[in-house]
């Protein structure tokens, strides 16, 4: 089976710093040692390796259907069996046999398409986990599935139909503005799954949109007690990427810069305003076709550099 090269992709890596950010800020409020996470690893395990590397006491779960992926997934463990089981079966087969006993998961549903099932394991997750428990569901998020084809955005409102805001909602063609669609439909999935009358909820903590060969929106959240959020809040208080509010998802769309500028930049870096203009100034020339669409590029760096890794080459 052929996976894109997940863990060299600059946008997706960005993406699970920030995720391995957000673990880090839950560890205020629980003991780690009490999270088993469970993901979709793909062959190389990344995720999992950060995980790893980052919170070696968390226990560590991947679930994989594809015999030769799993086989790959062997290969590339990062750490031994007693830390990290390899399960093979599809997730729809794990979730039946789910049952967390009051221990606290972590879960990132890492789709690479976009279909109502994602977002009916989603729901049913949601009812099922233990509270201080975190979601991250990542789905597809490209307009020209759909844009230009009347056929494939009817489709979109009759598959979708349970959760859009609206009936007559149809994919947008701007990648962030898409992402917000999928936003409230997540949302629309969470309340429907936990109903205001309940003593759980979803609480997001953030949210990301950005370009991984195609168009992806991921959103991270805390099944928690009502009583409760105001302390999830307050262990997000302060973080740059929070979301506790369901507002539009941030952008990750960082610039390809060599090393060379990336050193020159950092000693400029954090600047609190006109990170944008500062950078382009600092670099002296364009790296885009104007200046406006320079200064969105490098205050993306700005915002997310301490996430943004090297890919170096060597000669063996």
């Amino acid at each position: 089976m052929k996976h894109p090269a997940y863990h060299l992709r600059v946008n997706k890596t960005v993406d699970r710093l920030t995720f391995i950010d957000a673990v880090k800020r839950i560890a205020r409020l629980n003991d780690l040692a009490e999270y088993t996470y469970y993901g979709f690893g793909g062959p190389y395990l990344e995720d999992f390796r950060l995980l790893y590397e980052f919170y070696p006491e968390i226990k560590m779960v991947s679930i994989e259907s594809n015999d030769e992926t799993f086989k790959r997934q062997r290969f590339h463990a990062p750490c031994n069996e007693s830390q990290l089981t390899l399960r093979k079966l599809n997730f729809k087969s794990f979730l039946a046999r789910y049952d967390p006993r009051d221990e606290k998961s972590i879960f990132w549903l890492d789709y690479t398409g976009l279909e109502f099932g994602n977002f009916e394991d989603f729901m049913l997750l949601l009812g099922n986990v233990s509270a201080n428990s975190i979601i991250k569901i990542t789905l597809r998020c490209e307009s020209s599935d759909y844009i230009g084809k009347d056929a494939k955005q009817e489709e979109f409102r009759q598959k979708f139909e349970e959760v859009l805001p609206y009936s007559h909602a149809t994919p947008p063609i701007d990648l962030v503005d898409f992402a917000a669609l999928l936003q409230e439909m997540v949302q629309i999935a969470a309340q429907k799954s936990l109903s205001s009358g309940m003593p759980m909820m979803f609480q997001p903590v953030s949210s990301f949109c950005y370009k991984d060969g195609v168009g992806m929106f991921t959103l991270t959240g805390v099944v928690c007690q009502r009583t409760e959020t105001a302390r999830i809040n307050a262990a997000f208080k302060g973080w740059r990427f929070a979301n506790l509010v369901w507002k539009k998802p941030m952008l990750i769309d960082l610039p390809t810069l060599s090393t060379k500028e990336r050193l020159h930049l950092q000693r400029r870096l954090p600047c609190a305003k006109g990170s944008g203009k500062t950078l382009r100034l600092a670099l002296g020339y364009l790296i885009e076709d104007d200046k406006r669409s320079t200064e969105k590029k490098l205050k993306q760096y700005a915002d997310f550099h301490r996430y943004s890794p090297y890919f170096m080459k060597a000669l063996p």
